[in-house]
């Protein structure tokens, strides 16, 4: 593993991480066969329902993802119709079997616990998908909320950003603002995980500590560099052990509910409003926060 200088990630002068934003695939868990499952499947959506010629897919695959951080993003402001909700089960939960490809990961869930730190997830999947494949891992309850493809469109729609002729995703700058913008805090009090060094740099040009997982070589824009998450206690000792409300949260049930509300108000993140479905919070903009179940 690589650590971005001397004096490591959180190097002196600045501020203490007050958020933890973590990516799903290939970040939380690395199998392969999802990944490749889910490239075919994008190709043969495009193939099947847009009618772009077989042997143009892949190369065509590769390009909107280079452009525009994701596949799907680039075929809407190519101007392709997609049905989102087709788009990923089509792509998702349609094609995983989830029990099959993923198993539960409690020695990550242990390092995750002891991160004395509220912890989101930030993905560019969808709501059934993330919550899948964090039901699979055993780590739905180790985050405070979910930012994924709907409440984050979502909250571009809220911002003026025009959804209906595109896609809000990594590595888009904005999406970075806007999430630490519903969450109360600065960019430079964030802590964001991914596999994509991408994703990484436009996050670190905002002022975010930056760790890139499933790779130990630095690049431009990343400040620490780990094989998979279990490194992380060596890596960043810092961040572990520590007592606290997260960590209680997740080693007694009794008082939970609680001691979880108590711990998202550190950050004046959303709170439940009436007429919110179970398991989401709202900002005073409205835009949901999904909760993951306890």
């Amino acid at each position: 593993m690589t650590v971005g200088g001397a004096a490591g990630p959180l190097a002196k002068g600045r501020p203490a991480p007050k958020v933890l934003l973590v990516d799903l695939d290939d970040t939380l868990y690395r199998v392969h066969q999802v990944a490749d499952i889910v490239r075919q499947r994008i190709q043969d959506y495009m193939v099947q329902k847009l009618g772009i010629p077989e042997d143009e897919v892949a190369a065509k695959t590769t390009e909107l993802y280079l452009a525009y951080g994701t596949t799907l993003a680039g075929l809407v402001a190519s101007g392709y119709r997609i049905d989102y909700n087709d788009w990923h089960e089509f792509v998702h939960q349609g094609a995983l079997d989830y029990d099959t490809l993923l198993q539960p990961d409690p020695s990550l869930r242990d390092i995750l616990c002891s991160i004395d730190l509220p912890k989101y997830i930030l993905t560019n999947a969808n709501r059934v998908h993330t919550e899948r494949v964090l039901a699979r891992l055993g780590l739905s309850d180790c985050f405070q909320g979910l930012f994924y493809f709907e409440n984050v469109m979502e909250l571009a729609a809220a911002h003026g950003f025009d959804v209906s002729h595109g896609v809000l995703c990594k590595p888009n700058p904005r999406i970075y603002q806007l999430v630490a913008e519903q969450l109360g805090v600065g960019l430079s009090d964030v802590i964001f995980f991914d596999d994509s060094a991408r994703n990484l740099a436009s996050a670190h040009g905002l002022g975010t500590t930056t760790v890139l997982v499933g790779n130990d070589k630095l690049s431009p824009g990343v400040d620490l560099a780990i094989p998979t998450l279990h490194d992380l206690p060596a890596a960043m000792p810092e961040l572990l052990d520590q007592p606290g409300l997260v960590h209680e949260h997740h080693t007694s049930h009794t008082g939970a509910k609680e001691r979880h509300i108590a711990s998202l108000a550190l950050l004046a993140v959303p709170v439940a409003v009436p007429g919110t479905p179970a398991g989401s919070r709202t900002s005073s903009g409205g835009i949901a926060v999904t909760v993951p179940a306890s």
